[in-house]
């Protein structure tokens, strides 16, 4: 099982000076690592690379990944924020032999050989919170995409996966999706593990994969913005008055009379 987790560094302070990890893609990456650690416990190989693209300093996430338990590493450096397009673009050309395409950036480092059996992303980015990295490289490569998961199981003797994501109103989708996948995780859906220092010490001594793309050479993004409108109201709300008692009592004669009680 190879597993390919896209992070990103963002910043965690109002003046920029602080930068961690997206949160949501230390769930993602906690949720190879345990599908990681699901393998070899049955006396298989699974491998598990991270990748990254962003400025100079990003590099310290992939860091934290190798003590967290990847095993490789890969650093798209830009020079400036890009466009969820264009950042999944990046992903797919710089890692096109590994996803049996064809690489075009210069300065790179040829990675491994093997092809990726599933792809997880966070379901959005802190900062940018658009959600569009993970579905737009799926479409590139050509596989299933499956966004905001919570659970994930491995069928066994299978090449499938079984996932639930979830909805609104609190409800969940089952689903049922053949590899290679792509899957984007919700926040919550496991506890990301602390790196451990042994880990942390060998990170130093593992070779980060650098793909440096200058300004001039960036994929260009053909964006249009089709319309912009306020959201419509779907349903209107009631508001309980009085006190705790009277509230409790509206409550109970509502929830009674559609039902629910």
């Amino acid at each position: 099982m190879n597993i390919l987790v896209c992070i990103k560094q963002v910043t965690t302070s109002p003046q920029g000076h602080t930068f961690a990890m997206n949160r949501f893609d230390e769930y993602a990456l906690e949720a190879a690592i345990q599908i990681k650690e699901q393998f070899q416990d049955q006396g298989h190989g699974a491998v598990v690379d991270v990748v990254t693209v962003g400025r100079k300093k990003a590099e310290e996430v992939i860091k934290r990944a190798f003590g967290m338990g990847a095993d490789n590493g890969y650093h798209i450096v830009v020079e400036k924020d890009q466009t969820p397009g264009v950042t999944a673009e990046l992903i797919f050309q710089t890692l096109g032999q590994t996803l049996g395409q064809t690489m075009g950036l210069p300065h790179h480092s040829t990675p491994g050989n093997h092809t990726y059996d599933l792809v997880l992303t966070g379901m959005i980015s802190q900062d940018a919170m658009e959600g569009l990295t993970g579905p737009i490289l799926a479409e590139r490569m050509g596989i299933a995409c499956a966004t905001g998961v919570i659970k994930i199981s491995l069928v066994s003797g299978t090449s499938d996966i079984t996932v639930e994501r979830e909805l609104d109103r609190g409800e969940r989708e089952c689903l049922a999706i053949k590899l290679p996948a792509l899957l984007t995780v919700q926040a919550g859906m496991n506890t990301p593990r602390y790196p451990t220092l042994s880990k942390l010490l060998k990170a130093g001594s593992k070779k980060i994969t650098t793909v440096i793309v200058p300004q001039d050479k960036l994929f260009k993004e053909d964006q249009t913005v089709i319309r912009l409108q306020e959201p419509t109201k779907s349903r209107s709300g009631t508001l309980l008055e009085g006190s705790v008692e009277d509230k409790a009592e509206a409550l109970f004669s509502i929830l009674r009379k559609r039902g629910v009680i």
